[in-house]
């Protein structure tokens, strides 16, 4: 398995930088309202569309491009009695099977590191109605890292892994159209453990049949366990924050002058034409 197999078929919907408590906070800074209609893109299984629903009552489409992943997504919704609230669909982030101007808010995590972030944003830009916010979590490079250590990163994430330095992100939201582009709550990495093992002892739907998986996967432990040990030994290479912008509303276009338009500036023209010569 790769590392996005693996977490899927774990079910693990926390594995990001900061993990659950990040999103918490984030969410306060967001300031997500009960009538907000809210796109959760790369949602893992649930739990932050889960949460979102049962502290803030709004409405949530939420998309993973894994069905492991979506299938875990909806049996969480269920269990939590938030499915009124939250569908879970199976897409790719960047291709949205919805219409322009659709959402309020669009909300990740940790999942645009591994693609192309400006082709993501713009999608997410389409997506999003006027006015609408775009709220990404992400890992954000404080310093250059060595090329060892970028390939013992991509040993460990994936060979497209691809954090950015702040001013970079912030420049992939500003050309896909964004404006007021910043990130807010940054923070180092912290020396927290394994993010993942800690999320895997508090979610029931994560706990659930781990021990069938741990024996049918012997490596998994160690597995994970390579995967913090490099976040550890190289964090103060790495930070997060929330990498935020807001979708304009369009200028509308100049109004074609008509007849009268064209009458009414040519008497103007003539009067002045006439002061003028009098004053003269």
């Amino acid at each position: 398995m790769n590392y996005f197999e693996l977490l899927a078929w774990l079910g693990i919907g926390s594995s990001h930088p900061g993990g659950f408590p990040a999103t918490q906070q984030n969410l306060e800074v967001i300031q997500v309202k009960a009538e907000d209609y809210v796109l959760d893109a790369g949602c893992g299984s649930g739990l932050t569309a889960c949460h979102l629903a049962k502290t803030r009552g709004c409405k949530i489409i939420a998309v993973d491009i894994n069905p492991q992943m979506v299938e875990k997504a909806c049996l969480r919704a269920e269990k939590e009695g938030v499915s009124h609230l939250v569908q879970f669909k199976q897409a790719d982030v960047n291709n949205l099977p919805f219409a322009d101007n659709h959402f309020d808010l669009v909300i990740a995590e940790s999942i645009t590191v591994f693609l192309d972030k400006v082709k993501v944003y713009q999608e997410f830009y389409r997506v999003l109605k006027p006015e609408g916010r775009v709220a990404d979590l992400e890992m954000v490079l404080l310093a250059e890292l060595p090329p060892h250590l970028r390939r013992q990163m991509e040993a460990c994430f994936g060979s497209d892994t691809n954090p950015l330095p702040p001013e970079e992100w912030l420049n992939a939201l500003t050309q896909a159209g964004f404006q007021d582009v910043m990130i807010k709550n940054p923070q180092r990495m912290k020396n927290n453990g394994n993010v993942i093992m800690n999320e895997l002892k508090k979610d029931w739907v994560l706990v659930k049949g781990l021990a069938e998986k741990a024996a049918y996967l012997p490596s998994l432990i160690t597995r994970l366990q390579k995967n913090a040990g490099f976040m550890k030994k190289n964090r103060a290479y790495f930070g997060f924050g929330l990498v935020c912008g807001r979708k304009p509303t369009p200028t509308p276009p100049p109004k074609k002058a008509g007849f009268r338009d064209w009458i009414r500036q040519a008497l103007q023209w003539k009067y002045t034409r006439s002061y003028s010569t009098k004053v003269l």
